[in-house]
């Protein structure tokens, strides 16, 4: 279930297209996955405390409600001018995720999903976006200064802006995101009330990738010093070796230095 599982989250797409793949009927793959993924969900993320972390909004397309223009309207956003969910991410400096929030309607700003989410302790430190401008009355928040209605930056805070938006750790965590899972970067035409329940899992997956890909890189270091000690040990040993030869054969190294080589040519 697994695989399937993990074959569902990369690909994404129809059903149909998905059961043929095992192939089985498209009403039993789903309710396998489906079901799978409701045993596994309360167990994919734990309360973690993180003194330093950031947070921003993630954005999915999705179709358009089937309702009328008043219920259906509070799913389009104006900045990405299509219908869609949004949730946000808070990931540590370190890579990892450690809370994902619940989707909300497209037309909800980044702030009003900071605010609405649970209370946070007042010593926590986040690092936001210009989406976030006002999260200091909540937290003590780092966010980049928008430029002015016909004004400019001072050089200051350009310098400012640029040294926090370097940190881009949560940028780099979606971009990995709706790398690894199709079902991400696609459209979502599922249903709705499951779009929770997806998006945290392949949240919590690539956490995963994260931590193994650390683990990976870690390994790669360790061997390439080893292998590096082990070529310094060969030519210490060779070189050790040459000496003791010359020694023993009656020529020290100060016979081959007399200014120039063997081969070249002495003109008179």
């Amino acid at each position: 279930m697994l695989f399937m599982t993990l074959v569902t989250l990369k690909h994404a797409g129809t059903w149909n297209l998905l059961a043929a793949s095992f192939d089985e009927k498209a009403s039993t793959f789903s309710n396998r996955v489906n079901n799978f993924i409701c045993v596994i969900h309360p167990y994919l993320f734990e309360t973690h405390k993180s003194a330093l972390y950031a947070v921003d909004v993630a954005f999915q397309q999705t179709t358009a409600p089937a309702a009328f223009f008043g219920e259906k309207k509070v799913y389009f956003s104006k900045k990405h001018d299509i219908y869609g969910h949004t949730a946000e991410v808070s990931v540590a400096p370190n890579g990892l995720a450690v809370n994902v929030t619940d989707c909300a309607v497209g037309s909800m700003s980044d702030f009003e999903m900071f605010t609405f989410r649970e209370k946070f302790l007042t010593r926590w430190a986040v690092l936001a976006d210009k989406g976030c401008q006002r999260i200091q009355d909540c937290v003590r928040g780092l966010t980049p200064v928008k430029r002015p209605p016909h004004g400019l930056l001072t050089m200051e805070q350009e310098v400012a802006n640029a040294e926090l938006s370097s940190d881009r750790v949560v940028e780099n965590f979606f971009g990995r995101l709706k790398t690894l899972w199709g079902l991400a970067s696609d459209k979502y035409a599922w249903k709705k009330e499951e779009y929770n329940m997806y998006f945290q899992t392949y949240v919590a997956l690539t956490n995963v990738h994260n931590k193994n890909r650390l683990l990976s890189i870690g390994g790669k270091l360790k061997t390439r010093a080893l292998s590096m000690k082990a070529k310094y040990r060969e030519n210490r040993k060779a070189k050790i070796q040459a000496a003791l030869g010359r020694v023993n054969s009656g020529y020290a190294s100060e016979d081959f230095d007399i200014g120039y080589k063997e081969a070249d040519d002495i003109l008179y």
